[in-house]
């Protein structure tokens, strides 16, 4: 476990810049044959990185974008053409922007349209279509929320102890909307690189969690970005 942080007081837009190269750097670490993916979460604190990667992508070569597909970490359980729908979000700001380009293919991009006719609203079936390209994330980015959560695993919530390998879905979420999907704990550990997003004052007890002696995955979710392999914190609070 390696954990790297990448200081963002008084300069985001070049932290995030850091962040999108160290994100491809890692790819490209992988043999030419093997698929790359990433996880990405919802949320605002994503939003930077998302206009970063973008950027970046225009500096790397075809071959390796074209094995890179794109999951989601955490969603709502509504239908993707709903407002509140993470992918709805990523789409407009990423996914959109790289497939018009022609950087990627719309088979790249993996939605999780929620099926409520299934028990599991189509976890197990997500969980299916990452085992396709190699049941892990090479990258997961979490941003980490004010009380130390990230994706959807929330302090003192029963998902944190689930010990599947994959996705779950809930409707007891602690943050509105009560309904939500969550890649595991243990997935998120297993990650090449996770990226963990801290940023704004609004987090500085989570920042203080995150670094505490004391702090347990129970009391901060967000710890589990430092079980994966390697872990890259992008913080303005340090």
């Amino acid at each position: 476990m390696t954990v790297n942080i990448v200081q963002a007081k008084g300069a985001l837009e070049g932290a995030l810049k850091e962040t999108a190269r160290k994100i491809f750097a890692v790819f490209k670490t992988k043999r030419s044959d093997e698929s790359l993916t990433i996880g990405l979460c919802g949320g605002r604190s994503v939003v930077g990185l998302l206009g970063a990667l973008l950027e970046e992508s225009h500096n790397q070569p075809k071959d390796l974008l074209a094995r890179i597909h794109f999951f989601m970490v955490d969603e709502r359980l509504v239908p993707l053409t709903d407002e509140q729908s993470n992918y709805g979000g990523l789409r407009k700001l990423l996914f959109d922007r790289l497939v018009s380009e022609g950087a990627i293919s719309v088979e790249q991009l993996h939605p999780f349209d929620p099926n409520p006719s299934l028990s599991d609203y189509g976890c197990a079936g997500y969980m299916g279509e990452l085992i396709k390209f190699g049941g892990s994330f090479t990258v997961v980015v979490v941003g980490v929320g004010e009380d130390g959560h990230i994706a959807g695993l929330f302090p003192g919530h029963p998902s944190l102890n689930n010990p599947l390998k994959g996705f779950l879905a809930f409707h007891d979420s602690p943050k509105p909307p009560a309904g939500r999907m969550t890649a595991s704990a243990p997935l998120i550990e297993s990650a090449d690189l996770a990226v963990a997003l801290l940023l704004g004052e609004g987090k500085r007890d989570a920042w203080s969690a995150f670094n505490a002696a004391q702090s347990t995955v129970a009391t901060c979710p967000a710890l589990l970005a430092k079980a994966a392999r390697s872990c890259l914190v992008v913080t303005d609070l340090a």
